[in-house]
């Protein structure tokens, strides 16, 4: 019987690759692909900040302190009541389009429908704030139209944004923020080219544009996909999509509470400096906002596959760092050159200079917040969030009432957002550790 020898791999003049060198390529590859796609969210995220920079300092320097605090507030407003616009099946729409994108058509039908039906809902829902806070400071046209932009026009960009970004179209979701953040920054520019800077006169170009800006990225952006209405599905997710605008509104408020605490005990000027300090710090935490695109997409994508306790405080060690340098860094161009951003922002500096330990905590909350929705605990997110809430807006009263200078006051804003992410991290932590042992 013939004997067959195995073949040499030198014999063949072939190359031998190690099972360690196929694998190093392979991770070399996927972090390349990791680090391309985060180079095309950053890309259109980077052109989106530069507008927003443009738009927020032409408006922070063309409104006075007053009106830029009455904007802030009702913006706020709208914001936080937006956040039941579409009911919250923006959510689903994004879940389809990055995992099951046949049920993506069923979504994006049940979410137009909820949002044409949440809209006037919306509008009502803020009636009381208005003649609670705003009476005597903006008319009742230019209060409904701010609304009418922050819980209509724009939810409908950010969801043409999400959804694109969930089917890993990342260009064509830069595309679509980008241009509505051109649009706003278009109106800021207009508006400052005109005679009258009063707050009624920015409300009308305010929606103006924003409309606009709703009309060009449903025509230019939206997924070419056929809608189905399917009403089982409306019946059946409804509980579950109120659940995340009730979670999703209570976190947002987290951001946004404090301006209409503020309005109640303070002057409008301190609200208009606090809400430029606030979009400052806002403006440091882009970078890491890319990062949660594809850190929620890739969660999402794993199923229930654990998040390993490492892995999230490696990444929270992150943000933390990142966060911490870009406001370092911030706060040195300002000490040196203090009118860079105009007289009204310099304004806010005194305040930023306390704030230190703010915008590393703020976001480390918002990427516990990413976990909550990625691992589907929607009913903890919502409950912890409404607490939050509730400690946040009663620390900054006390705050108020107990302390005069912006100085003074600023300083315990760093044990506030120290004390919530504490509460945050328990709550998170004891979640993920659950989930492991399961």
């Amino acid at each position: 019987m013939m004997k067959i020898e195995p073949l040499n791999a030198l014999e063949l003049d072939l190359p031998v690759v190690s099972r360690a060198s196929r694998l190093r390529e392979m991770l070399a590859g996927t972090y390349r692909a990791q680090f391309a796609n985060y180079l095309q969210v950053f890309a259109g995220t980077g052109v989106r900040l530069g507008l927003q920079a443009v738009y927020f300092f032409i408006l922070a320097n063309t409104l006075s302190l007053h009106d830029m605090g009455i904007f802030a507030s009702t913006s706020a407003t709208g914001i936080m009541i937006g956040c039941f616009s579409g009911f919250g099946f923006s959510s689903f729409a994004f879940r389809a389009a990055a995992g099951k994108r046949r049920a993506l058509g069923g979504y994006l039908a049940v979410f137009y429908v909820s949002w044409l039906i949440s809209l006037p809902l919306c509008l009502a829902a803020s009636m009381p704030v208005f003649y609670l806070l705003f009476t005597t400071s903006l008319s009742l046209t230019a209060f409904c139209v701010i609304i009418l932009v922050e819980a209509g026009t724009w939810r409908i960009v950010e969801m043409i944004h999400q959804v694109n970004n969930g089917l890993g179209r990342y260009a064509t979701a830069s595309l679509v923020i980008s241009l509505g953040t051109a649009l706003r920054t278009a109106g800021a520019i207009n508006f400052m080219a005109l005679g009258s800077h009063d707050i009624e006169t920015w409300a009308l170009i305010y929606v103006a544009f924003n409309l606009a800006a709703m009309v060009l990225a449903f025509v230019l952006y939206r997924p070419r996909i056929r809608l189905r209405w399917r009403t089982p599905l409306f019946v059946g997710r409804i509980r579950d999509a109120l659940l995340f605008s009730i979670a999703y509104c209570a976190f947002i408020s987290q951001n946004e509470i404090d301006k209409l605490v503020m309005l109640s005990l303070a002057d409008q000027r301190t609200v208009g400096i606090y809400a430029i300090a606030s979009r400052i710090i806002d403006f440091t935490s882009v970078p890491i906002r890319t990062f949660y695109v594809l850190y929620s997409r890739k969660l999402i994508r794993e199923g229930r596959r654990p998040n390993r306790i490492g892995r999230s405080l490696s990444v929270e060690t992150m943000i933390a760092l990142i966060s911490s340098i870009a406001f370092a860094v911030l706060l040195v161009v300002l000490s040196i050159w203090p009118n860079l951003l105009g007289h009204n922002v310099a304004s806010a500096t005194p305040l930023l200079g306390v704030v230190l330990a703010v915008p590393a905590f703020k976001n480390l909350l918002e990427y516990h917040s990413e976990l909550f929705f990625a691992y589907q605990a929607m009913t903890i997110r919502a409950v912890l969030a409404t607490l939050m809430v509730g400690l946040k807006a009663a620390a900054l009263a006390l705050l108020l009432v107990c302390f005069d200078g912006i100085g003074q006051w600023g300083v315990w804003l760093n044990a506030v957002y120290i004390g919530l992410y504490a509460l945050s991290a328990a709550v998170v932590y004891r979640f993920i550790f659950r989930d492991e042992k399961q």
